[in-house]
C-alpha cells in the first residue's frame, strides 16, 4: 500500500499571490526543513535539548504551510512534548517521524525539479 503524500501546498498558495510566489516559498521551506532536521539531529547526537528544541519549534511553524495535516499536527505534538519530556523520549518520537521527514523533503524536491 503506498504511503500517502506529505506534501500539501493547499495553505502555501493561500500566501503566494503573485506568480512565482509559492516557488520562492517552497525553496525556502526545502532549505529551512533539510537544515532544521540536520540540527535536530545534531542536537540529538550531542544531547542538546535546547537545540532540538528550536529546530522543533521552526518545524512547527511552517509545517502546516506545506506538510499534509497528519504530519503537520505530529510535528506539534512533538514540540510540545519536547518541552516536557525527556530528551531520550523525544529523540524516539523524532525518529519515527523521520521516514515521513524524509518523504516530504524528497516530494518537495521531486515538485522543484521541473520548475
Amino acid at each position: 500500500m503506498p504511503t500517502p503524500p506529505m506534501l500539501d501546498l493547499t495553505r502555501a498558495q493561500e500566501f503566494a499571490v503573485q506568480p512565482g510566489q509559492l516557488r520562492e516559498l517552497v525553496v525556502t521551506f526545502e532549505q529551512s526543513l533539510a537544515q532544521e532536521m540536520a540540527n535536530i539531529q545534531a542536537g540529538l547526537a550531542t544531547e542538546d535539548a535546547l537545540k532540538v528544541e528550536y529546530s522543533l519549534h521552526a518545524l512547527k511553524g511552517f509545517m502546516p504551510l506545506f506538510a499534509a495535516e497528519p504530519l503537520s499536527q505530529a510535528m506539534t505534538d512533538l514540540y510540545q512534548s519536547s518541552r516536557e519530556q525527556p530528551l531520550d523520549e523525544v529523540t524516539l518520537k523524532f525518529t519515527a517521524l523521520v521516514p515521513n521527514l524524509n518523504q516530504l523533503l524528497a516530494e518537495v524536491r521531486t515538485w522543484l525539479a521541473p520548475l
